[in-house]
């Protein structure tokens, strides 16, 4: 039998910060669980993001439909923040520290200075598995992220 060394430092956790994208999806919903999962495997918090992005600025590129009016954009900010709420609670459950916030602009590039703005040490996101006719018409904000990102990214697929 080897002797075990009482003083036998464990090693330094990988991660210290999961950033969770999430667009409220069942998908969404499974990336979310895995990177709860993998915060508290090792002793990291979770930090939850969700964007919104005004009609505008995905598809309007003629000006044909208005702009977001105040109360509709505090609507939508205030139905996030109840539903990010909800996702932090739900991690603390599990005993892993979460907090959260919502950003408004482009998915993929918001996830991304977020992960490095909060040093992020992974990126957790839902892939809803699209086929290439699908990314051409409404693009892949997973894909997205996965290239431009400097931190890993962990993508979870919908289930089948």
């Amino acid at each position: 039998m080897i002797p075990v060394s009482k003083t036998a430092k464990k090693p330094a956790p990988l991660l210290k910060t999961v950033l969770v994208g999430t667009d409220f999806s069942v998908c969404a919903a499974r990336a979310f669980s895995f990177g709860v999962s993998l915060a508290a495997s090792q002793g990291a918090k979770v930090h939850i993001v969700h964007v919104l992005i005004e009609p505008v600025q995905a598809f309007d590129v003629a000006g044909a439909l208005p702009y977001l009016d105040v109360s509709t954009q505090k609507e939508w900010e205030e139905a996030t923040k109840k539903r990010l709420l909800a996702a932090v609670a739900s991690a603390e459950k599990r005993g892993v520290r979460a907090t959260s916030e919502f950003l408004w602009g482009r998915p993929s590039d918001a996830l991304v200075e977020a992960a490095v703005r909060t040093k992020a040490s992974l990126v957790v996101l839902g892939t809803h598995g699209r086929n290439a006719f699908e990314k051409l018409l409404i693009g892949s904000t997973a894909e997205r992220v996965v290239r431009l990102c400097p931190v890993p990214v962990l993508t979870v697929r919908e289930k089948r």
